[in-house]
């Protein structure tokens, strides 16, 4: 999170929506795909918030990404579907998907939606909120471009293959899992790389396979997957739900999002819905949730700690402060997106003070 003007996130939605309409996106999915760019940066997720919106922009504008798609579910089964996502922006395909998860929950218990032919869909946590909002549990999964090499190797081959799982807790906030399974995200060590700034040691190699600290070698080389081999196997494990199972491009032929702007993503996605009625009450389960997360907080601290924290607290006591005081946007960033809201003839970004 960077130090900057600030701007209210309703301005910031207001500007993703505008922006995206001017370039052919219809107004519902042009708000939904800049509802999930604005949480991102609510959240602190700011890699993939309003600074990656030029990235889309400028794949619509060169056509490799299809403005209005024409979304259908292809197969279905049970509390299965498969929805073809006709080369459409990842976080219109996404939400649209894990609201057919929740609604198959409703009825059957579970729904599972694999999505192919996408684009990059930004952070997990949009995703599972809409199950969150149901009541539900969800899962959230997607592959992309080669960025990571697998336990063994030095060479980029799997994508950094986020994870995410979204748990609602009755009273409080939810359980939020939103993680890539690479030891460090790409967009961080792309953050870096603009900033002048080192990377931590061991999440990445350069092109002779040594580890290092470089940002720059590093977006030559290649990121380690988190935890050795485990995070491999993760990674993997995405790999084969949504490129395999989805029918969508494996990791190895999909193109970079950063500097590829001839091909399509055809990006692989996997969203799931638990109802949790299906299984046990709610409000026990509540209870039990509650419970599960107080004994975590009395755990005592280890040395140098401030002691145990619940995945997504911080995110949503960030949401929470940002939605109040505005969200900071890098003077680069708020230049890029004046120009842009110029060239596409819309308002351009008002901030707060």
């Amino acid at each position: 999170m960077t130090d900057g003007m600030r701007f209210a996130a309703d301005e910031l939605a207001r500007l993703a929506t505008d922006l995206l309409a001017a370039l052919g996106v219809p107004a519902d999915d042009a708000a939904t795909a800049a509802a999930a760019v604005v949480q991102a940066d609510l959240d602190g997720v700011d890699t993939h918030g309003m600074g990656r919106l030029p990235n889309y922009l400028l794949r619509l504008r060169r056509g490799i990404m299809n403005p209005a798609p024409q979304m259908a579910f292809v197969r279905r089964m049970g509390a299965t579907a498969v929805l073809d996502a006709d080369n459409g922006m990842g976080q219109v395909a996404a939400a649209r998907a894990m609201r057919e998860a929740v609604r198959l929950a409703g009825e059957l218990g579970i729904g599972l939606v694999t999505v192919r032919g996408s684009g990059h869909f930004g952070a997990t946590s949009y995703y599972t909120g809409i199950a969150i909002d149901a009541g539900m549990i969800g899962l959230a999964l997607s592959n992309s471009p080669p960025a990571m090499a697998p336990h063994g190797g030095r060479a980029a081959f799997l994508g950094t293959n986020p994870i995410g799982v979204g748990v609602p807790v009755a009273g409080g906030d939810p359980i939020i899992l939103d993680m890539a399974t690479s030891a460090i995200a790409r967009g961080q060590i792309l953050k870096a790389n603009r900033n002048g700034a080192p990377i931590p040691p061991g999440v990445a190699v350069d092109e002779a396979g040594a580890t290092t600290t470089d940002a720059a070698a590093a977006l030559r080389g290649a990121l380690l997957p988190m935890a050795g081999a485990k995070g491999f196997g993760l990674a993997l494990a995405v790999e084969v739900l949504c490129a395999l199972l989805a029918g969508a491009a494996a990791s190895p032929e999909i193109p970079s999002y950063f500097d590829n702007f001839e091909r399509p993503s055809t990006i692989g996605h996997v969203m799931a819905a638990i109802n949790i009625a299906a299984f046990v009450e709610p409000d026990a389960f509540a209870a039990r949730a509650a419970g599960l997360i107080d004994g975590l907080h009395q755990v005592p601290p280890a040395i140098g700690s401030a002691g145990v924290r619940i995945p997504g607290e911080r995110r949503s006591a960030l949401r929470r402060q940002l939605l109040a005081g505005g969200v900071p946007l890098a003077p680069a960033a708020v230049a890029q997106l004046t120009q842009l809201a110029e060239e596409l003839g819309v308002a351009p970004p008002s901030p707060i003070t």
